[in-house]
């Protein structure tokens, strides 16, 4: 049997394995973090990542990779964050058959075409992309997820503090906020309130909540409640200044997009001047463009120049980012 069909065949194999596996977490864990709300399995416990769920590992092998428990801990902080209700070991087995599957597939498709050695290069550099695939989903996910929370939470302080100024108390107000936001947010402020309802520690859920959505925005707000009701004051006043403090906060945000944004496109033009030179000498030359990729040399100095372009664009967004 050819070895490479044999691969092909395991390697299916264990995406569909994947792919059932999470279809059926995808159906039990709804049952069961209702089961442990209601106290069937265990005593409620509040924790920073919301819903309780049992952390057995249903990818042993997974399991075993070299990540501290720190690591685990802060993955699973940064899945809550963007929204998905996976497990760390779910999320890391879905990196490690990206990474598998990128690595076959660049195999497959070079081995005809390039050097051994350099068939083995591209298949390894396919493989540390496979791995990376998922991991920028997950954060440009929970950008996306953070921006439209921050853009949810004066309305909805608003709403708390016009509830307060009312008459109406912390849980009512939070209550009708909840129903009020759409989603991220809302359905957050309705974990929080659900959280209160079942008897946990007002202080404990409100730092949960902002843990779990990790907003410095509402971090804010959280902070200002937490405060109030240790040593008192007109709630209602202080959320509507947080209000306004947020306000301007967002307001000089988009004027730091505004003069970022052009820096950024300098730098992805930049970026992509390379490029174009070397695309418009091999059509010109197409001898330099066999030598870069039917010998070992041209293969090397191919990858070096792909992984100094990789590192320059990165270098260079990391610098673009400003806080406020």
């Amino acid at each position: 049997m050819d070895p490479m069909l044999f691969l092909i065949a395991v390697v299916t194999a264990g995406a569909i394995t994947l792919a059932v596996l999470y279809i059926y977490g995808q159906i039990v864990n709804p049952r069961r973090a209702v089961e442990m709300r209601l106290g069937v399995n265990k005593d409620l416990e509040l924790r920073p990542t919301g819903i309780l769920r049992s952390q057995r590992s249903r990818f042993p092998l997974v399991g075993r990779l070299p990540i501290s428990r720190e690591g685990r801990e802060q993955l699973q902080q940064e899945l809550d964050r963007a929204g998905l209700r996976w497990r760390v070991q779910e999320f890391l087995a879905l990196r490690v058959g990206f990474a598998i599957g990128f690595a076959l597939v660049a195999a497959l498709l070079s081995r005809a075409a390039l050097a051994p050695v350099a068939t083995i290069m591209f298949a390894l550099l396919a493989m540390v992309i496979g791995w990376m695939v998922p991991r920028q989903y997950l954060s440009r996910r929970r950008k996306k997820r953070l921006v439209r929370i921050e853009e949810l939470l004066p309305d909805a302080l608003t709403a708390i503090s016009k509830s307060l100024r009312a008459g109406t108390g912390l849980l009512q107000a939070l209550a009708f906020a909840a129903d009020e936001t759409p989603e991220p947010l809302g359905p957050e402020l309705g974990s929080a309130l659900r959280d209160l309802q079942l008897g946990a520690d007002a202080i404990g859920v409100f730092e949960a909540l902002s843990a779990r959505v990790g907003s410095p925005d509402l971090n804010i707000a959280m902070t200002a409640i937490i405060i109030q009701r240790q040593v008192g004051g007109n709630l209602s006043e202080i959320l509507a200044n947080v209000t306004n403090t947020i306000r301007e906060r967002a307001k000089i945000q988009r004027e730091v997009r505004v003069l970022t944004t052009r820096q950024m496109l300098q730098a992805n033009l930049t970026a992509a001047l390379p490029v174009g030179i070397a695309v418009l000498f091999i059509i010109i030359s197409p001898d330099i463009g066999r030598t870069l990729i039917n010998t070992t040399v041209g293969n090397i100095a191919l990858a070096f120049a792909v992984a100094c372009e990789v590192a320059g664009l990165y270098v260079v967004r990391r610098l673009a980012v400003i806080e406020v």
